[in-house]
């Protein structure tokens, strides 16, 4: 099950006029990307180079403090899902995706056609997604798969 099967959309009519024009200009217009609104909760639409690695909020802040280390820190955000909490981090695929067999256990890349829900309103007691690493205007470009997936697999 994708995580945009696992988040409740909030049907609220009053929020999503008032959030949508700001989301949209944010995420659409400044950095590109598509979105989908379900209510007043917008959803990135993975494709078009953009990809999402996830992995249970526990691993998060490691591999995290690992891809700033090596300068492939990008935006990163928590998911609440009905398996729990979760760190998504997205990336640029850079060639194909990996088997799902060769990545960890716990790893999962979400990719073409699968919905992200992205942070709405930081307000919004309902949030389903809250930013760990923002994206940031100045610097729009995305890790490469091949460096999160670095950062996710452990050192030894």
């Amino acid at each position: 099950m994708s995580l945009d099967q696992q988040v409740l959309p909030d049907e609220s009519l009053s929020s999503r006029d008032s959030i949508r024009p700001r989301g949209d200009a944010f995420y659409g217009r400044l950095f590109g990307w598509s979105l989908k609104w379900r209510g007043s909760q917008p959803f990135l639409v993975l494709g078009n180079g953009i990809c999402a690695v996830t992995l249970p909020k526990i691993h998060g802040n490691q591999v995290l403090a690992r891809l700033a280390e090596t300068g492939c820190a990008g935006p990163a955000m928590t998911v609440l899902t009905q398996q729990g909490p979760r760190v998504a981090v997205l990336a640029e695929t850079d060639g194909l995706i990996p088997p799902r067999i060769s990545l960890p256990q716990h790893v999962e890349v979400l990719a073409w056609g699968a919905l992200l829900p992205l942070p709405a309103d930081s307000g919004r007691v309902e949030t389903h997604a809250e930013w760990l690493v923002e994206p940031d205007p100045r610097q729009r470009w995305l890790p490469s798969l091949d460096a999160v997936l670095s950062g996710v697999r452990p050192r030894y």
